[in-house]
């Protein structure tokens, strides 16, 4: 066996099959840190900015995408240079701290977004802005520690804890914030709930972050100081750098490459899959609010399965079985009707049983499928993030998840795009969504001729 695979970060032998005690704090960083996407960004706050504050469905999602199309604009441009000045700064985990307490000020600021208040749309728009840029940005620092947190024989699993206990954490805040929701406390409204939503998610992170980076190794270079460090290069060149980097690190480009592009698909899956259901198979928004929960809880097992695949077969083998599995998945909920399964093949009885929510069998047969899809999909999240650690030098994680964070915001307008465009040609719903699989093809191919990493369990 390869002794160095064997070691904990900090040079002790690491028992078999056990995640050092340093992986578990950084996977805890994701509990920490997980709550805000999916409850400001994603779920709470977001319909309530829209519903509430701006008073107009549509005009709230315009006003709310395009807070946080910028601030990815802005993290697509800065990311590559981010990534180079981490890896030459000093001392990570004070700023990673600092990043927390910047999100945690702009979650509880947005308590101030009230109903009729006249600042309270542009307030709440700068403030998403500040919460997603310091998201992204603690998520930049996160992923630069994996390495030394891990090391080289949990990387998998320790990627995959983290993106499980993000998910579980999420789960536990949304259900307590649901709750309060309709029945709220203390005489205050489900509105109010609502509005106080990112002042829970900072409380939580708070609460949560100081234990964990407290027990988390520091990574940095040996008398490096972040006053020293250069933003910008001294001599940059972006076609230069692009063609040296295909040439010295063919393997990480061409990852990034593929995950860009099948990422795009599964970022437009989850996004445009509420939509779907609810044209194709007629679902209200207590069915769509009820998948959006049971997708997250489904991520909890996701992010262990991609440490065991990862450690089974090699973080490269294992993208290429969830990508797999994510396609035939997709493919096979395509073929799901409100009478049919199978493209029609199969028929299901439509009649409707006596349930106020998902009474008919096809609802049923659709809802058991979204367990399988977003366990594979952040299976698929932690797996790429895995990969990449094992393709990286050491001396350059930063720099690489700059770029890797860079791609993973560039071409995000690919999938709704290309969604958009099949349905308007051919004036289908199904097949409009349907053509992510496109998507999903590509970065299955691409995948195929990148080398195989080492998987993370070696054998005696």
């Amino acid at each position: 066996m390869d002794k160095a695979a064997s070691m904990e970060p900090d040079g002790k032998r690491a028992p078999r099959g056990k995640v050092p005690a340093t992986g578990l704090w950084w996977a805890m960083i994701d509990w920490a840190r997980a709550p805000v996407y999916y409850v400001v960004l994603m779920y709470v706050f977001s319909a309530y900015f829209a519903e509430s504050v701006v008073g107009d469905h549509a005009r709230g999602q315009v006003l709310f995408s395009s807070a946080i199309a910028l601030t990815g604009a802005f993290m697509a441009v800065l990311s590559p240079f981010l990534g180079g000045f981490v890896d030459e700064g000093g001392r990570r985990k004070p700023v990673l701290l600092a990043l927390f307490i910047v999100m945690a000020a702009a979650c509880s600021g947005l308590a101030l977004a009230a109903p009729g208040v006249s600042y309270a749309i542009p307030l709440a728009m700068v403030l998403l802005g500040v919460t997603a840029i310091a998201y992204s940005v603690s998520e930049l620092l996160h992923n630069a520690l994996l390495p030394a947190s891990a090391g080289p024989r949990h990387v998998s699993m320790v990627s995959g804890l983290g993106l499980s206990l993000g998910s579980l954490a999420a789960v536990i805040v949304l259900v307590g914030l649901i709750y309060f929701l309709e029945k709220p406390p203390a005489g205050l409204t489900g509105e109010d709930v609502a509005r106080l939503s990112g002042l829970v998610c900072a409380v939580w992170m708070l609460v949560f972050i100081v234990p964990a980076l407290a027990g988390l190794k520091d990574h940095y270079r040996e008398g490096a100081r972040w006053r020293t460090a250069r933003f910008i290069p001294r001599s940059w060149s972006p076609v230069k750098t692009v063609a040296t980097l295909f040439r010295e690190h063919p393997a990480i480009m061409r990852l990034l490459i593929a995950r860009m592009i099948f990422m795009d698909g599964l970022t437009a899956l989850f996004t445009i899959g509420a939509v779907y259901v609810a044209g194709v198979l007629e679902w209200s928004a207590g069915e769509t609010a009820a998948m959006g929960i049971l997708s997250t809880c489904s991520a909890v097992f996701g992010g262990i399965l991609g440490g065991w695949l990862g450690r089974r077969f090699g973080s490269r083998n294992a993208i290429i079985i969830e990508l797999a599995a994510i396609t035939l998945i997709f493919c096979f909920q395509i073929g799901i009707s409100p009478e049919a399964a199978f493209f029609g093949l199969l028929p299901l009885d439509p009649a409707a049983a006596d349930r106020s929510m998902f009474p008919r069998v096809v609802d049923l047969v659709y809802l058991g499928t979204v367990v399988p899809l977003s366990a594979f999909v952040i299976a698929a999240y932690a797996s790429c993030r895995s990969l990449l650690v094992h393709y990286c030098p050491q001396d350059r994680v930063g720099y690489f998840f700059g770029i890797y964070a860079m791609t993973s915001t560039i071409t995000i307008w690919l999938g709704p795009a290309l969604v958009s465009l099949v349905t308007q040609v051919f004036d289908s719903q199904r097949i409009g969504f349907g053509s992510l699989s496109i998507l999903f093809v590509a970065g299955l191919a691409l995948m195929q001729r990148l080398p195989k990493d080492r998987p993370d369990q070696k054998k005696s």
